[in-house]
């Protein structure tokens, strides 16, 4: 098998030999070249798809319109809504549910299979989003994170800075979502790596798949959905979420629920809860008066009795529309009315408003204290939807005074007869 000479060893073998011999020289050279392969790609390598990338979390405790689950690199976000008119029933509704998946930078995106066969991938920390409804930017605000802004829904912006971006076209507008879809042009333009879309009906579902086909990475927004106002102000933690954000988002929303939690603690020592109604006039003799909604909400906890609690069903938004004469059978001996609303008609005359006790005594309150009728804004509809307890505060200020003495109203105020609305207005 083999010979062994003076000074040199010398190994002849048998030809089967040689060829085995062949095949482990060449399967250690393929492990060595792999290895070599491996070596060089690891220490080159940012990011591992084992590794967890998210140490700090969000946990829901109100929101029921949407969810997140985490794994090491990516997050599972789900978002979910029903949508149907005013006055339709359960059986003429129809929910809409959409899944994005949030994949760390320099990771792998899991394999979309099963629940998340139909899931769009969107790659964070994101750097630039657009929005399409104003409240989008004040919870981005809240966040820190306004300034990854570039494209809003238009010039309705309360926000000066904001609306200033738009007007010079620093950033761009995409249209909003309560008048009409977006434009694809704008943001094709824009760019921005993420569009949080706010639907405002069935109809923009269209909008939503286009988005995406058109490679704009495009995330379905539902806030608007939730009928609790703490439900509704923790979708912070949902913008948060493209961000990394979660660390910010958890400290504003703790403090917005413990605010919140103390002043309930306050009117809960009111023995003589007085009685509230919240609703403005539309025309032709008709209210919308809220039965169950969130200004509902507010009234309960800020101690006061809802009057038209008790009420017929109301719509699918919690309001319910009235006649005159319908709301004096309930409301006449009310003791406060939150009567002003930027969307409310010139009032009835003054001796049908003479009946309701709240209009003779003048407990009548508004929630405009923070508009702008020349640009066309108000802040009712931006950042007092993501401070549910300022708006809670202000309330009890306002038919609680001794409760509160320090606080100055921010979203609401006194409302003047004459003028039918704020006492005054300058902007």
């Amino acid at each position: 098998m083999y010979r062994i000479s003076s000074g040199t060893l010398k190994i002849r073998l048998r030809p089967k030999l040689k060829l085995w011999g062949l095949v482990i020289c060449c399967f250690c050279l393929l492990i060595s070249c792999k290895t070599d392969r491996t070596e060089k790609k690891d220490p080159e390598a940012k990011f591992l798809s084992t590794k967890d990338y998210f140490l700090t979390k969000v946990d829901i405790e109100y929101a029921k319109k949407f969810t997140v689950a985490y794994h090491d690199n990516y997050k599972i976000v789900r978002t979910n809504a029903t949508f149907g008119d005013g006055d339709s029933s359960p059986t003429e509704s129809e929910d809409v549910k959409d899944v994005t998946v949030l994949v760390q930078n320099g990771t792998e995106p899991p394999v979309l299979k099963g629940p998340l066969q139909n899931a769009t991938v969107i790659y964070i920390p994101v750097q630039t989003v657009g929005v399409n409804v104003q409240h989008s930017e004040s919870y981005l605000r809240e966040i820190g994170r306004e300034n990854h802004i570039n494209a809003i829904g238009g010039l309705y912006s309360y926000n000066d800075e904001m609306r200033g971006k738009a007007l010079s076209g620093t950033i761009g507008q995409i249209g909003y979502s309560w008048h009409s879809p977006p434009n694809f042009e704008v943001l094709l333009q824009r760019k921005p790596e993420v569009f949080l879309m706010t639907l405002a009906s069935l109809d923009h579902r269209e909008s939503l798949d286009k988005c995406r086909q058109l490679g704009i990475p495009t995330a379905a927004v539902f806030d608007w959905a939730e009928s609790d106002y703490l439900a509704r102000a923790e979708w912070i933690k949902f913008y948060a979420l493209f961000f990394n954000a979660e660390k910010e988002a958890n400290q504003v929303f703790g403090d917005i629920k413990n605010k919140i939690e103390a002043l309930k603690s306050l009117t809960q020592n009111v023995e003589l809860k007085e009685s509230a109604l919240w609703g403005f006039y539309t025309s032709k003799q008709r209210w919308k008066m809220h039965i169950n909604s969130i200004p509902a909400q507010y009234m309960v906890d800020a101690g006061l009795k809802n009057a038209l609690a008790n009420n017929t069903k109301a719509n699918a938004d919690g309001a319910q529309t009235l006649t005159t004469e319908e709301l004096l059978f309930k409301g006449k001996d009310v003791q406060h009315w939150i009567i002003g609303d930027i969307h409310s008609g010139p009032l009835p005359q003054e001796d049908i408003m003479n009946n309701f006790e709240s209009w003779r005594t003048g407990k009548l309150y508004h929630n405009m204290e923070r508009i702008k009728p020349k640009k066309n804004t108000s802040d009712w509809y931006a950042k007092a939807i993501v401070r549910p307890d300022i708006v809670l505060e202000d309330l009890i200020k306002l038919v609680y005074p001794q409760l509160l003495p320090d606080h100055t109203p921010v979203f609401m105020g006194q409302y003047d007869k004459v003028a039918q609305g704020p006492i005054t207005q300058d902007n």
